[in-house]
């Protein structure tokens, strides 16, 4: 077995002064036996064939290859199902950033497919580490400094390791290399570092600095995927700084990951505080893996002071105290932990990248549920904006009423007070009257009715029409207002219709749209027009007949009394009467004519009125659905129409997400049935 590197861990060993010193100074060489030494990275040579002994312990301690082989298995399975399922998921709303776009999950899901499909290869296995700071002095680059540096490295080691964000790169990948050097790429900036740090683990690790999470931008499409791809992410965090409530509202997906290690850059709490801390989190929903307290800063100091301090002997003693107060040397045994130990082989590797696409469908799910809730909530707000319209609706509805058929100048008293006066006006037209003004009842009757008859109500209608083309336009407002809310980029553009804004359109510019006076009044009209056409000329026919009917009584009474007296002793028929009762017979009779044209003309001026009042309840039924007609067809029809439309669309985008909802559901479930290692040490 060839040994590639051999480090020694001066936070938890002591050695004398002089030991150090000797070390320092190249004069001992430590063996490899030595139990304060031990190789961290053993190379596997193609051609090496291991030990008997080496192969049965290597076996006793793998898992178990079925159950690899069979969450692997249903781990692509779940990954499929997955990748057709996310584009289901935004239901033609726009995602607001890309953690919530469908595409972004899609492309990370799939490569991650591609790679798990792919099978071993010949190249040596491989475990990726992401460092992440949350805030601008979280921290982060500090630690990977006191990770990486060695009190003995070379000073051009140090030098480079400690000045590889001057130029502020995007990306800082770290491997290891026999030699430091520093490559510059467009997007990832490659360091090539001897630390020994990174040969303690059983797998070649790739170490991933990212800028600080806020400072990642959507067009950052590297540092996304890293933030998710990685096998194990570690957030650095200054508590000082950052809040814990703002640190779950910045990274509350990211904290609610099994391979996440949290890291607060602060003096280790007491165990009352660990706990506290861990509750907190718990109940903002954030359950990361690990949860370490550690001081990356006074590790780094503790590293150069023991490269520039003269006195080696005291250097030395400080490096100690500060490297064990520190606790950097915790994250090794955290990072250890999550990949397996030592022993870990390709299988464990395996298994640890069936978890993390595991951990990636996951959050792939939560971002899918919490877009479609944000697609559900959008919808309710739409369905919330209809029920304000429908409730403007029903208040003009309410209000048109009120005002036009029972406001100030009420229908039924006006027309009672008409009525009144039309009575009042007839009843002085006696038959008296009547008779010698009998070819101008029809012109006597028909002024009052012209000039008098709901003029007063007409003119009321006519200041109601203004107000409903107030409301008109007040609604027509409202309504392109909210489909205004609909229109892309708008996060409601899956409900917007050109073909409905067009046909509002077409509704809200058509000539029988706008309000005329004409409207209201038009029933007013009407009925005036048969009061005068056909009961006012009845009433003038009945007048004529009345005052002929009269005239011919009278002289029929005449007529009677001169053959009584005269008429029949001139033709011989007999000796005549007497003048006396032929003059009664001829008075009675005109009398009793005079008599029944007088009836008549009342009984003619009673079913005039019995015709007006009837003339009024038609009046009054006719204003009624005159109103409602031209509220449904002019003042309320584009916003009813949008309201039925968007009802519509919004009932079958709802549809459409409960019947997503359920496949994310069943996704879930499957989801959960899979063997996730969530090996959680929450406090370190």
């Amino acid at each position: 077995m060839l040994v590639r590197s051999v480090r020694c861990d001066w936070a938890t060993t002591s050695w004398s002064g002089s030991t150090m010193a000797a070390y320092w100074r190249g004069r001992w060489t430590i063996p490899l036996h030595s139990r304060v030494c031990r190789p961290h990275h053993i190379c596997r040579s193609a051609s090496q064939v291991p030990s008997k002994n080496h192969v049965t312990a290597e076996h006793s301690i793998s898992p178990n290859v079925n159950n690899v082989r069979a969450n692997h298995t249903r781990t692509l399975v779940l990954l499929r199902k997955t990748i057709s399922f996310l584009p289901r998921v935004s239901l033609g709303v726009e995602s607001q950033g890309r953690l919530n776009s469908p595409a972004f999950w899609c492309d990370l899901l799939e490569s991650t497919n591609a790679t798990l499909s792919s099978g071993p290869t010949a190249a040596s296995p491989t475990a990726c580490i992401s460092v992440c700071g949350i805030g601008e002095i979280s921290g982060a680059q500090e630690l990977v400094t006191a990770m990486l540096d060695d009190p003995f490295s070379d000073p051009a080691h140090s030098a480079i390791l400690r000045n590889r964000w001057e130029n502020r790169p995007n990306i800082i990948m770290v491997e290891y290399g026999l030699s430091t050097m520093l490559e510059h790429s467009s997007e990832v900036r490659k360091l090539n570092s001897p630390s020994a740090w990174l040969l303690q683990y059983p797998y070649d690790i790739q170490l991933f600095e990212l800028p600080t999470l806020d400072s990642i931008s959507e067009a950052n499409v590297k540092a996304t995927q890293l933030l998710w791809t990685s096998d194990i992410l570690v957030l650095v965090c200054d508590p000082l700084l950052v809040p814990i409530v703002t640190l779950a509202a910045r990274a509350k997906r990211l904290l609610n990951r099994p391979n996440t290690i949290l890291v607060f850059t602060s003096v280790a709490p007491s165990a009352h505080r660990r706990s506290q801390v861990s509750e907190e989190l718990s109940n903002l929903g954030c359950e990361p893996g690990r949860i370490l307290f550690l001081d990356p800063v006074q590790a780094v100091r503790a590293t150069a002071g023991l490269q520039t301090n003269s006195d080696f002997s005291l250097a030395v003693e400080r490096y100690q105290n500060a490297s064990l107060s520190s606790r950097v040397s915790s994250l090794g045994t955290a990072v250890g932990e999550l990949l397996g130990g030592r022993e870990s082989t390709d299988g464990s590797l395996s298994s640890l990248h069936t978890q993390t696409a595991l951990v990636q469908i996951q959050s792939a799910l939560d971002a899918g549920g919490e877009s479609l809730a944000c697609t559900a909530e959008r919808i309710s707000q739409v369905f919330t904006g209809l029920a304000k319209l429908r409730s403007e609706v029903a208040d003009v509805r309410e209000r048109a009423e009120k005002e036009v058929l029972g406001g100030s100048s009420d229908v039924e008293s006006v027309l009672a007070q008409d009525t009144k006066r039309m009575k009042a006006m007839l009843e002085s037209l006696s038959f008296w009257n009547m008779v010698w003004a009998v070819d101008e009842i029809e012109a006597i009757v028909n002024a009052p009715i012209r000039l008098d008859w709901c003029k007063e109500l007409e003119d009321e209608l006519i200041l109601q029409t203004g107000r409903l083309s107030c409301a008109q336009d007040r609604l027509c407002k409202s309504t392109f207002d909210l489909l205004s809310t609909l229109v892309p980029p708008s996060p409601y553009s899956s409900l917007h219709s050109p073909l409905l804004h067009n046909r509002l359109q077409q509704l809200a510019s058509a000539p029988s749209y706008a309000l005329t006076s004409a409207m209201l009044t038009l029933p007013v009209r009407d009925r005036r027009a048969q009061l005068t056409k056909y009961c006012t000329s009845q009433l003038h026919r009945e007048a004529q007949s009345t005052v002929a009917g009269a005239f011919i009584g009278v002289l029929g009474g005449a007529g009677v009394s001169w053959w009584l007296a005269i008429g029949s002793h001139i033709l011989s028929f007999g000796p005549g009467a007497e003048i006396a009762s032929a003059i009664g017979v001829g008075a009675i009779v005109a009398v009793g004519s005079l008599r029944w044209a007088v009836g008549k003309w009342e009984r003619a001026k009673r079913k005039w009125i019995q015709d007006l009042e009837r003339v009024s309840d038609g009046t009054k039924r006719d204003l009624k659905a005159s109103l409602q007609h031209t509220i449904n067809q002019n003042v309320v029809i584009v916003a009813e129409t949008a309201c039925q439309r968007l009802e519509k669309l919004a009932s079958k985008g709802q549809e459409e997400v409960e019947a997503v909802e359920a496949e994310l559901h069943a996704l879930q479930i499957e989801l959960g049935s899979c063997t996730i290692s969530r090996l959680r040490k929450p406090l370190q």
